[in-house]
């Protein structure tokens, strides 16, 4: 269904499984769609470090002066 949608903007998307207890995030646009997870997500940088079994995007450009995600789950 993804791959046949006819999108004109990139747009992200979060699937839970509750049967296997996984989450994937989607990225997908008119010309790619790529799927990623905890282990897998190319994006978080030394500001917002990579957690094993979480998975998050992060909203906004980096650097800003925004609270660590990862502090914020991890405490």
């Amino acid at each position: 269904m993804l791959q046949s949608a006819h999108r004109t903007m990139k747009i992200h998307l979060g699937l839970g499984s509750s049967v296997d207890k996984t989450f994937r995030g989607v990225n997908y646009a008119n010309n790619f769609i790529d799927f990623y997870d905890d282990k897998n997500y190319t994006h978080y940088g030394p500001e917002h470090p990579q957690l094993n079994g979480v998975f998050y995007y992060d909203k906004l450009m980096q650097p800003s002066g925004d609270v660590c995600m990862a502090s914020v789950i991890s405490a």
